[in-house]
């Protein structure tokens, strides 16, 4: 299952091209995260004051789909422009999180770069943040509830 994350910054003036993120829900990154979420109320059960965990994880791609990086030959403006089209289609802004088909794709002329990237593993959700390339603050996207996370890792075995 793929996954549409909106975007938000630590700073309110710039994201740094980084307004999304594409995450793919595999079944191993549902278990993961699941188990991740296990681990952390079981602490939280030894000690209360903790309240979130985060891990190095490489799974979300930060883009802006009003961001064309690319030259003529490499890509075309329909490409980006589709990826606008289903945007509003989805109606992301409202959302902040939605499924999409297997075939979105986003265009490598829209993809942010990223460092540091990692997962925040809360009670009932993940959420990702990374730091944009050359920057000095943080993006992170809206949580994936247990739930979907719990649906992901349902399917794969339904599949399978």
């Amino acid at each position: 299952m793929k996954i549409l994350l909106k975007v938000s910054c630590s700073t309110e003036h710039w994201d740094s091209d980084c307004e999304f993120a594409l995450v793919e829900v595999t079944a191993e990154l549902a278990g993961l995260a699941l188990r991740r979420i296990a681990a952390l109320r079981e602490q939280k059960s030894a000690d209360p004051d903790i309240d979130e965990s985060y891990y190095w994880a490489y799974f979300a791609e930060y883009f802006s789909p009003w961001i064309n990086r690319a030259s003529a030959e490499q890509e075309t403006d329909a490409q980006s422009a589709g990826v606008v089209e289903m945007l509003d289609e989805l109606q992301i802004e409202g959302k902040g999180i939605v499924t999409v088909p297997d075939s979105f794709r986003v265009p490598a002329s829209q993809v942010a770069a990223v460092e540091c990237q990692q997962m925040i593993v809360r009670e009932d959700s993940v959420a990702f943040m990374a730091i944009p390339k050359h920057a000095g603050f943080y993006v992170h996207t809206v949580e994936i509830s247990l739930g979907m996370l719990e649906a992901a890792a349902d399917a794969s075995k339904l599949r399978g």
